[in-house]
């Protein structure tokens, strides 16, 4: 089922064009093309109805996998089939319980911090069962609740599971291959000014991040330039080796983000920049991404529609 994405083109100058001759058309364009690609997907996944199914769908941070899921089985349960979504960081063990970093702080991240025992036994049983019992993570107290939630599935149902490690060849070892799908969330597009690539894939994650961090996580931006290397480490280490094996990629970069966020994030790298040490890495780059977001024509958020993905980064 492995899609080839179209390349897409974009350019600074066009995105401008755009953005000055019909805003609204622009940003509603682009929120189009990102529905259209999951329902590509959606009507993908039903194409061979059978017993109850996984997909495995994972991205890095700010990519918006989380709401991706939760459209996906929306669009599922529209066409007419049970779809249910359940998040990894569910079966996280607990604070303190995971590997330690070289510095000697915990790697959230690592693989290990899941229960990878208890995951296995999940995914094993909605298949051999179609019912199992997930557990809920507390993030207050850092641990799991005591009780586990009950999931029974019908014939032809999907259970997509989320998570930064869904796509880990770990949980096909002893799983049916005709059950399992694996997907992909991310920016893939990059922008270019010119010749110049202007804004990286990365780059834009990270403006998202930062946006989501101030406005739902009580985190500067300062903070979330400081943890961004850790970040990267662990998406390096934990998603993109195995980026080749799944089945789908969807492309959540959106034109227009660049004129819609740099209203909000010129101000928060500014003052990064004046609070973060002289010649740090996470001041140089503040300073480059505000320099990349700069040039953009500008564009209320409020062009935003209310179901666009874009949402889950700057809210209502």
């Amino acid at each position: 089922m492995k899609k080839t994405l179209p390349k897409r083109n974009l350019k600074r100058e066009e995105i401008d064009r755009l953005a000055r001759e019909n805003p609204e058309a622009f940003v509603t364009a682009e929120h189009q093309r990102y529905f259209a690609d999951l329902e590509a997907l959606a009507r993908s996944l039903m194409a061979e109805p059978g017993p109850q199914g996984l997909v495995m769908l994972s991205g890095p941070s700010s990519s918006g996998k989380t709401t991706s899921a939760g459209y996906l089985s929306r669009l599922l349960r529209e066409y007419g089939m049970e779809a249910h979504v359940v998040s990894l960081d569910d079966f996280y063990r607990g604070r303190e319980q995971a590997p330690r970093l070289e510095d000697g702080s915990y790697d959230y991240e690592a693989l290990e911090a899941l229960n990878l025992d208890q995951l296995q036994t999940c995914l094993r049983e909605l298949i051999d069962c179609g019912r199992t019992r997930i557990p809920r993570f507390d993030f207050v107290t850092g641990r799991p609740a005591p009780e586990r939630e009950e999931l029974v599935l019908g014939a032809g149902s999907l259970v997509i599971f989320e998570g930064i490690h869904a796509i880990n060849p770990l949980f096909e070892e002893h799983l049916p291959q005709e059950r399992m799908a694996k997907i992909f969330v991310n920016t893939i597009t990059p922008v270019y000014d010119g010749q110049r690539k202007l804004l990286a894939r990365r780059s834009l994650r990270l403006v998202r991040r930062i946006l989501r961090d101030e406005r739902f996580r009580d985190c500067s931006a300062a903070n979330t330039l400081l943890m961004w290397p850790q970040v990267i480490r662990g998406e390096n280490r934990y998603i993109f080796p195995y980026v080749d094996t799944v089945d789908y990629v969807i492309d959540t970069t959106h034109a227009c983000e660049p004129c819609l966020f740099a209203p909000e994030i010129i101000p928060a790298l500014t003052v990064a920049e004046a609070t973060l040490p002289e010649g740090s890495a996470a001041r140089e780059t503040a300073s480059q991404l505000k320099a990349a977001m700069e040039p953009f024509v500008t564009l209320p958020l409020s062009l935003l529609p209310q179901q666009s993905m874009l949402r889950e980064f700057v809210g209502d």
